[in-house]
Parts: C-alpha cells; structure tokens; sequence
C-alpha cells in the first residue's frame, strides 16, 4: 500500500529493516494495518488511523499506560499526518491473537495453563497501575456505582422488570452496610479477545474503554466470562462470578463472599448500558440480556 510507504516515511520509520516490508490490513470497526519486516513474524508496527476525538482520546490513554505498565502493553510511537487524515503508529508485538491459536489448545491441562497465565497477566496490569497511584486514596462506594449503572440501562430497557427492580434493590440495601471499595481503574474491556498470547509473554492491548468504571473485579469478570472453561450458555455462565481466582481477589480487596454476585450485577448492567448500543455490540448484547435473566432467575429475592 502506497500511502504506508509514505506513512512510514513521515513518521521516520522507513528504515532499512523495512526495505522488504509487506502490509496487512484487519477490517474491524476501523481498518487497522499491520506492517512486517522481511520474513518476520510478528508486526514491527500497528497502523490506526484516528477517526474522532475518542480514538485521540484512547492514544493519548494508550501513551499514558505505557508509563504506568511498560512492556505489558505496545509501545506507541506517536500519531502522524499524512493526505490530510492523523494515524496513531505503536510497535508491533510477538504474539497471536485467540482465534488464531485456540485449536492449540485442545486440551484440559493447555488451557487450565494458559488460563492461569491470563489471570497472572490481569494481576500484573492492575497492580502496575494501583502502584503508580498509591498514594492517592479514591474509594468508590459500591452502592452508589450499582444505583448509577442501573439507571443508566432503564434509561436504554425502558420496559420495567419488577423482579430486576426488587433484585436492585436487595442489592443496594447488602451493599449500602459495607465500606467504600478502593476505586481501581479497569481497562473495561480486559476479554480473551484484547489479549495478544506469546510462549512467555501476554500484550495487553485496546484501550478504548480504560477507566469506564473504577468498581474493582469489573475486568475480572470479563475475562472471566470470555475464557475457554466458561460455558456459552447464559444459564451456565451466569456462574462465571464463582470463580476461584475471583473469591481470591474479592478476599484481598475486603469484598465479602456474599457482595461478589452484587459486583457481578453492576458488570451486567454497565455492559448493558451505553457500551452495548450499536451494531458493533448488538449479538453480544442479546447474549448479555439472557446472562441478566438467568442471574435474576438465580438470584431474585
């Protein structure tokens, strides 16, 4: 592609390591070019092109996260012009997204093992984060993050569910009577799917909705739900929040074993909210009413 060539140009990338380079582009929301070096096997850099304010908004997060967590995620090179339009250029990393090694892992042991590894990358990244902030002391009540969260999806679901109303309730009540939380910031989209897996090392990478909500255990249940082991069934994954890694975190954090299905309320509803309107979230989103209504079968008062 011509105008990559230019690109690198621009940005002072066009060096003799690319002199063969080949370029691949990944349609999703928005193209995304990833550009190789002669026989290599993973990108020397990603290409984006920045659409809007928000994708200016999540470079600039991008390039703040990387102060924070280092080589746990890409790092950014900087954003460019080029034909009048601004992209966003970060190196590329070893590794393969889950749909291009998930046939790998076929086994039990591979995946109880690689689950493992993610968990780890989750604890690494939150803990690099909360260590930069450590000396600021930001609670969030939990209490208030739930009324918020289900006010903003009544507004989207206006059809009422008494049941879920009741539940909401209950809820607020159990978690008005504990201490404010330590507000810990999410990445808000920590899934299988934003992950990059090498042999020794896991990339950390889109961070479109960083900080849509400081609840802690918020990313947890994401990735939670998105592993090999949970079940596609709603009725079945519905039980994603028993986890133990996720009673474990709950523990360290103070969060009672009987509030951590309130948390996992609050991650219904938020991803139930502004997150899942469009068409991009549409089938994820109809997954997420079915996960609602088998959480408010199990759990209605």
């Amino acid at each position: 592609m011509q105008f990559i060539k230019e690109l690198l140009a621009v940005a002072g990338l066009a060096h003799i390591r690319l002199a063969d380079y080949s370029v691949a582009c990944i349609s999703t929301t928005r193209p995304i070019y990833l550009v190789f070096g002669h026989d290599a096997d993973h990108p020397a850099y990603v290409i984006r092109r920045l659409a809007d304010d928000h994708d200016f908004h999540t470079q600039q997060i991008h390039k703040y996260l990387y102060q924070l967590v280092g080589k746990r995620i890409p790092e950014p090179v900087g954003i460019f012009e080029h034909a009048q339009q601004k992209y966003d250029i970060q190196h590329g990393v070893k590794g393969a997204p889950w749909f291009q090694i998930k046939s790998k892992f076929h086994t039990e042991t591979a995946r109880a093992q690689l689950e493992a590894r993610l968990w780890q990358t989750l604890v690494d990244f939150q803990s690099a984060i909360t260590a930069c902030n450590a000396n600021e002391t930001n609670t969030i009540q939990p209490h208030d993050e739930l009324s918020r969260v289900f006010s903003e999806y009544q507004k989207i679901e206006q059809t009422e569910n008494a049941e879920l109303v009741k539940l909401v309730e209950s809820a607020v009540s159990d978690l008005s009577g504990v201490p404010g939380c330590f507000a810990i910031p999410q990445h808000g989209d920590f899934c299988l799917n934003n992950l990059i897996i090498d042999t020794s090392h896991i990339t950390v990478i889109d961070f479109e909705d960083y900080e849509i909500t400081a609840m802690p255990m918020y990313d947890h249940f994401t990735l939670a739900l998105s592993l090999p082991s949970c079940s596609e069934e709603p009725n079945l994954a519905v039980n994603a929040f028993k986890d133990t890694q996720i009673a474990a975190t709950a523990e360290k954090l103070g969060i009672g074993a009987s509030d951590i299905r309130w948390h996992f309320l609050h991650h219904i509803l938020l991803r139930l909210g502004p997150w899942s309107t469009g068409e991009k979230r549409a089938k994820y989103r109809a997954w997420l009413k079915q996960l609602l209504a088998s959480f408010i079968e199990a759990h209605a008062p």
